[in-house]
């Protein structure tokens, strides 16, 4: 089975007003440098044009993209399996959620008008897309502890890479890479999809989101491009 032309973001989320906020691109199968930029308008304008082209598109999100809704009240206000002693409930992780809930709506409302034919999921099943399938996958990237980048100017948009490029690596992978998961998630990127017209599905909400968790930070070369 051939694979369409497709690109991978990933959003180190943070506040666009302190310049906290980093984007990186990057192509399957090209050895080139991942692409990047600090600026939200400079991820649209990417992405409008991904779509115009209409090639795949694989969007992350440095955030918690689903809440778990334990069966027991004594689960209630746990973390979410596989996110260690960084909870998203925590006042950090409650943070950065509501922050990423925010963005990333903007993101998807932006971008909505201009991929009509395209499918959003969270299925990782569905990436890498088939020949003649328009697919828009959004994933959680949990970018944390070893795998952050410990530099201090450029620290975001290499957080961006670090999650970019190990989902490119491991995209024939995914199920096996997935590292937090609940029973019953209440999916908060599906919530948005219904907000902002990507989805009419209701049951999307209760569908799993895939996280990535990668271990070390990218190294490489970053190609900075803010148009």
């Amino acid at each position: 089975m051939g694979y369409q032309k497709r690109f991978i973001y990933g959003c180190d989320i943070g506040s666009t007003l302190r310049g906290n906020f980093a984007w990186v691109r990057c192509e399957p199968g090209e050895d080139v440098p991942p692409i990047g930029d600090v600026t939200i308008k400079s991820l649209i304008k990417y992405l409008l044009k991904d779509f115009e082209k209409r090639c795949s598109v694989s969007l992350g999100f440095e955030s918690p993209l689903f809440l778990p809704i334990p069966k027991t009240v004594g689960d209630l206000c746990k973390g979410r399996e596989g996110e260690g002693d960084r909870s998203m409930f925590a006042p950090a992780g409650g943070y950065v959620t509501t922050l990423g809930i925010h963005l990333a709506a903007w993101i998807l409302r932006e971008i909505r008008n201009a991929a009509n034919q395209y499918n959003f999921t969270t299925d990782s099943l569905k990436w890498p897309p088939p020949d003649g399938k328009q697919i828009f996958f959004c994933w959680e990237a949990f970018v944390s502890g070893s795998a952050k980048s410990r530099r201090t100017v450029d620290e975001h948009i290499r957080d961006a890479a670090t999650a970019a490029i190990f989902f490119q690596k491991n995209e024939n992978r995914l199920g096996e890479v997935n590292a937090v998961k609940t029973a019953q998630p209440l999916s908060l990127i599906h919530a948005i999809a219904l907000w902002s017209g990507w989805s009419t599905e209701i049951k999307g909400l209760h569908e799993p989101v895939l996280v990535i968790k990668p271990e070390q930070p990218y190294h490489g070369t970053i190609i900075i491009r803010s148009n």
